[in-house]
């Protein structure tokens, strides 16, 4: 794994500001496009990155998410200021949500999030505790083969 760290942004994320979901994970597509990262790297990256930045929208006072770019990797850090998870478990379940009337009638809620981010991140850690907040850690690798998946390493294993 090489260490050497060629690019860092932070993009804050107001939370309940629905009109403005969606402007930290464009940010960071456009720093991954200008970073020469793999055009199938940056979809999955994306799609990531938006889920992570509305459940900050949704569910958090504030945050803000955090781009690092390496030679073999994009590592990408969404910290918030909000309730944490009570049981990370079920909110891993597809379909479980929870959240609010407002949120739903703006029509987000699904319960796909996480579920989602787990998909296209090679690897994943929650880092939440009631009342403190959610701090998630995505990995993800630079390049990705012609199926979308990214190169496996030596034990042929995703992640």
């Amino acid at each position: 794994m090489d260490t050497r760290r060629l690019a860092h942004h932070e993009f804050p994320i107001l939370g309940r500001a629905y009109f403005l979901g969606g402007r930290a994970s464009t940010s960071v597509k456009q720093v991954l496009r200008e970073a020469g990262v793999d055009d199938a790297a940056i979809r999955r990256i994306a799609v990531a990155c938006y889920e992570a930045e509305m459940n900050v929208v949704l569910h958090a006072r504030s945050g803000y998410m955090a781009v690092d770019i390496y030679p073999d990797r994009v590592t990408i850090a969404v910290i918030d200021k909000g309730p944490g998870i009570e049981n990370v478990d079920l909110a891993m379940t597809p379909g479980w949500s929870s959240a609010t009337d407002e949120a739903r009638a703006l029509g987000f809620g699904a319960g796909m999030g996480l579920p989602n981010i787990r998909e296209q991140a090679d690897a994943m850690d929650i880092r939440t505790a009631k009342g403190d907040g959610v701090q998630l850690f995505l990995t993800f690798k630079r390049e990705v083969t012609d199926d979308g998946a990214p190169p496996t390493g030596d034990s042929g294993t995703r992640g």
